[in-house]
Order: structure tokens, then C-alpha cells, then sequence
């Protein structure tokens, strides 16, 4: 039968929470062929924790308490050295929301997107797009957001919660009371660098199927080919309201430790292939 890597442990570790354990987590392998660069590695470790009856604030707690501990304990003070700069990693972190750093580095407003002024802006930053795909909404998002990333890092050194993310780029959080398109979704940064992503977990069925259609309709390679039926039907028994959190250890490593690059901190990193031939024998593997 055919076998999966798997990228995530997120739907599983949630069926979980479904099933009656009020609190999970797990350190895992994730596999996610998405290239190589200085902070991504196509195998790497992460860290994935649900707990009931939390939301996106009691996992900006956790990751608090947790990035200050694991400095202390490396280290011996919640100091860092990381590319060249100091970092302190004392809580409380700072809070930055989403449309508002989006405003403040783009100069216009995030909601609602205007076409014209984002495609100049990613023009501007060098994004290579099809501009035919732009009609689909969701594509526009996903260029929004990238748009974002690619000027935040000075913004962002941080540490840092980013907070309050667009639903069109968050489909398993829980939108934000009162507002119909911002979710209770927030991603920590250190020198620009995410190191964690963590909302409140939708536990609507109807508008997590509705939301898996809506990502499957938009035929992104990088979206899921179908509908998981099955994590819809979990949620049909009843997850309680929940907050999850997601770290990777290979970056906060990387950060405590103060090494550049995700290899320096990986036994048996990727490495891109020097020859054609070699090319040719890794690709399978990958």
C-alpha cells in the first residue's frame, strides 16, 4: 500500500483532544519538500502541543515561559547572540498586529486588498507571479502575505508576536470576535525568523469543511488535493475549544546557540546535489 511522510502532526494530535485528552504534545519529524535555504531543511523537528479549554493567549504564555526557561538553561541568562546582534528573551514579548505591520511597511491598508497597489508592491520586491492567477482571491492573500515577509525582518527582530491573521491564510484557527476575515492566530519571531505559529482552534465542522473546500478550490500546489473528511468528521463529535502551538526546535536551536544557518544545527542536513547525477539519485529520496 502507499505510505505517507507527513508534514504536520496537527490533525492528528487534535483528533486527540476530540478523543479526550485534555492536553498533548508531541515531538515530531516533519517532511516538507519545499527547498533549502538558510532557516529550511526538507526533514526537520518539530514541536506541537494542544491544550482545552486554551486559546492563542495561553500559547503566547507557553512560548514565553518556554523560549525564557531554554535560554537560562543553555546559556545561563535569557541573553542571545544571534547574526550579529543581542537578543533578550525575557517575557513579555512584544505584540504586533498583523494589518497593522502590513500598513506600516506597505503603506496601504491590508483589508480591503487592493490589487493594483499589491502587485506594484511585489513588483517592487521582486516577486516573480502570474498575474492571471490573481483572480482567484486566495492567491491574492497568499501574495499579501508574502509581500509581507519579504519586508518584516528588520520590523521583526524581535522577540515578537505577530498577531491576528487573516482567515484567508489561517484555515484552522478560530476567527476573531468581531471581525468576519481576522483569526486568533499569532507567529513568534526572533531576528525576523518565525520560530512558532499557534491561533485558537476552529472547532466548527461546517466552516472547517467550508474552509478545506475553499483551499482545495484553489488548485495551490501547495494546498491540500482534498477534503479531510475524516478530521471533519472528529470535529462532528465535538472538540472542545482548544489552543495549539507549533515550534521549530532546529530554528530555536539555531537561535540559542548562535549559529547562522539550519545545517549547523542538523547531524545529516539536505545538501543540493553537485553533480546532474546526483541529482537524478536524490530526488526520489526527497
Amino acid at each position: 500500500m502507499d505510505l505517507y511522510l507527513r508534514i504536520a502532526p496537527e490533525l492528528y494530535l487534535k483528533r486527540l483532544i476530540v478523543g479526550g485528552l485534555e492536553r498533548v504534545f508531541e515531538v515530531s519529524r516533519n517532511f516538507r519538500n519545499e527547498g533549502l535555504s538558510p532557516r529550511h531543511n526538507p526533514e526537520f523537528t518539530m514541536l506541537e502541543l494542544y491544550e482545552a479549554q486554551a486559546d492563542y493567549r495561553r500559547m503566547m504564555e507557553i512560548v514565553e515561559r518556554m523560549l525564557e526557561l531554554c535560554a537560562r538553561e543553555v546559556n545561563g541568562t535569557t541573553k542571545v547572540h544571534f547574526r550579529g546582534k543581542d537578543y533578550d528573551l525575557v517575557a513579555p514579548f512584544r505584540r504586533v498586529a498583523y494589518a497593522d505591520l502590513f500598513r506600516e511597511v506597505t503603506g496601504f491598508e491590508l483589508h480591503p486588498l487592493d490589487e493594483g497597489k499589491l502587485v506594484a508592491k511585489a513588483r517592487e520586491k521582486g516577486f516573480a507571479f502570474d498575474p492571471k492567477a490573481l483572480k482567484n482571491e486566495a492567491a491574492l492573500w497568499k501574495l499579501a502575505d508574502g509581500v509581507l515577509e519579504a519586508c518584516i525582518t528588520d520590523e521583526l527582530e524581535g522577540p515578537v508576536f505577530l498577531t491576528d491573521y487573516p482567515v484567508a491564510i489561517s484555515p484552522l484557527a478560530k476567527k476573531k470576535p468581531g471581525s468576519d476575515w481576522l483569526t486568533e492566530r499569532f507567529e513568534v519571531y526572533v531576528a525576523g525568523m518565525e520560530l512558532g505559529n499557534a491561533f485558537s482552534e476552529l472547532n466548527d465542522p461546517a466552516e472547517q469543511a467550508r474552509r478545506f473546500e475553499e483551499q482545495v478550490a484553489t488548485k495551490d500546489p501547495e494546498a491540500p488535493g482534498e477534503v479531510d473528511w475524516d478530521y471533519v468528521q472528529a470535529l462532528e463529535f465535538g472538540m472542545p475549544p482548544a489552543g495549539g502551538l507549533g515550534v521549530g526546535i532546529d530554528r530555536l536551536v539555531m537561535v540559542l546557540t548562535g549559529q547562522d544557518s539550519i545545517r549547523d544545527v542538523l547531524l545529516f542536513p539536505a545538501m543540493k546535489p553537485q553533480h546532474q547525477e546526483s541529482e537524478k539519485a536524490v530526488a526520489p529520496a526527497q
